[in-house]
């Protein structure tokens, strides 16, 4: 073989071997890109945490004083059906003894999770999702109410010893979602409960047994109904005590104009609740198609007293039991 062809010879070797090489590389990429966004989107299957980082230990008060806490069950439930999604979970529903509950768990593809990821790993981001229902828990189980949902099982796992996985599953009575459709088909005496209901919540957060409630996200869809009852589902955002100011100004939000003591806006989030509530309901509830004429008049004066600046949730609870 003479040289020239030796030199082609090799030149073709080497491009060949330099062809594969840059083949490979791009079918190893593919393969990583496309098994870590399975384990991305498939972060609570059990399998697949091995290969990531070991789930958070479960806190020893839970596990030695909560009998709320059993993971054991939860483990190992399986889920039927969807229900809904938001920012931060998802739920779907599940069986306990032939009892149909509802089981809250992170939502991997939520706008909290997804927008997180951005500048973080999913790591970072699933557990400060986690952390959100770890709060849920702890407010369910001092907050025991007819009007908020209770509370029957949970699983938290969160002791940090070394990096790890957090963990929270929520499980509550199941309740029927509270549409716009589900409202404007009532009767007058479903419409007239739900009145009831939500004047009583708005109260309720008023004399809360861990101090003054402020419900920044009363909207429809974080309600359901529980054998006729409207109840509260979402818990996360509340926000515990009246805001913190240093001047009045601090105290001035939507329409609300509140003074500055003490470091405090007394009276912000009574306000702020009767303000979000009559928005959110108002129009569905106070509807006069099949109102008693009796019973007219009634309903008309809490309308009207719902969209004063003065009125207290006293006021309101009181004149909704006139209906």
């Amino acid at each position: 073989m003479s040289g020239s062809r030796q030199w082609r010879y090799k030149m073709f070797l080497g491009l060949m071997i330099l062809y594969m090489a840059s083949a490979c590389i791009v079918a190893l990429t593919l393969l990583w890109t496309t098994v870590a966004q399975y384990r991305i989107e498939n972060l609570n299957d059990k399998t697949e945490n091995q290969y990531l980082v070991p789930i958070c230990a479960p806190s020893k008060t839970d596990t030695d004083t909560d009998p709320h806490m059993n993971c054991d069950l939860l483990d190992g439930l399986l889920y039927e059906k969807f229900i809904a999604n938001g920012w931060t979970k998802i739920v779907y529903s599940a069986k306990v003894d032939s009892r149909s509950i509802a089981i809250k768990t992170v939502n991997l593809k939520g706008k909290d999770v997804t927008d997180c990821a951005k500048t973080n790993s999913v790591l970072v981001c699933y557990n400060k999702a986690v952390e959100k229902l770890v709060r849920e828990i702890s407010l369910l189980k001092q907050l025991k109410h007819s009007t908020i949902i209770r509370l029957k099982h949970y699983c938290s796992k969160t002791a940090e010893e070394s990096p790890c996985m957090k963990y929270a599953v929520i499980a509550t009575e199941i309740g029927e979602p509270l549409t716009n459709l589900k409202l404007l088909q009532m009767t007058w005496n479903q419409r007239r409960q739900i009145i009831v209901d939500l004047a009583t919540l708005v109260n309720y957060a008023q004399h809360s047994p861990i101090g003054v409630l402020g419900l920044p996200d009363l909207r429809r869809p974080q309600f359901v109904l529980v054998n006729g009852h409207m109840k509260l589902t979402d818990l996360d955002d509340i926000i515990v005590g009246e805001p913190c100011c240093s001047t009045n100004d601090d105290c001035s939000n939507f329409n609300i104009t509140i003074k500055c003591i003490s470091s405090r806006c007394e009276g912000y989030n009574s306000k702020l609740n009767i303000q979000k509530s009559f928005q959110e309901f108002g129009p569905y509830i106070f509807l006069m198609e099949g109102v008693p004429r009796e019973k007219r008049m009634n309903l008309d004066r809490l309308r009207q007293l719902w969209q004063r600046n003065n009125v207290t949730t006293e006021q309101l609870l009181s004149d909704a039991k006139l209906l």
